[in-house]
């Protein structure tokens, strides 16, 4: 009867055990699972970015095509799904123009002196 006992302790420990490794093995599973999202994430905003860049220099040659020179010039624009908007001030001696592309929540600007 004694002996029954040992045996049926012992049992016990290795449920414990089993529970204990499956619950790492799922830790570390849902960890690499969650960086693998993130990464999936940033790989397609990149795209987005890449795409509100283009936009944003959309806005810049079009302002260098109309030869804006003055300050407080302002334009919204579209380009296909995404949208650039153009402002221009004075910094110094210069005529500052900003142009901010956007797309799907991504934002690029660019800006140059005239």
């Amino acid at each position: 009867m004694i002996n029954n006992l040992k045996k049926e302790g012992r049992r016990g420990i290795a449920v414990y055990c089993a529970v204990g490794v499956l619950s790492i093995v799922l830790a570390i599973a849902l960890g690499v699972g969650l960086i693998t999202a993130n990464r999936i994430k940033m790989l397609n905003e990149a795209g987005h970015s890449a795409i509100a860049f283009s936009a944003a220099q959309t806005g810049i040659e079009e302002t260098l095509f109309l030869q804006i020179d003055y300050s407080g010039y302002a334009k919204t624009g579209s380009l296909g799904d995404a949208s650039y908007q153009i402002n221009s001030y004075a910094c110094g001696e210069f005529v500052c123009v900003k142009s901010v592309g956007k797309y799907r929540g991504t934002a690029r600007a660019v800006r140059i002196k005239l």
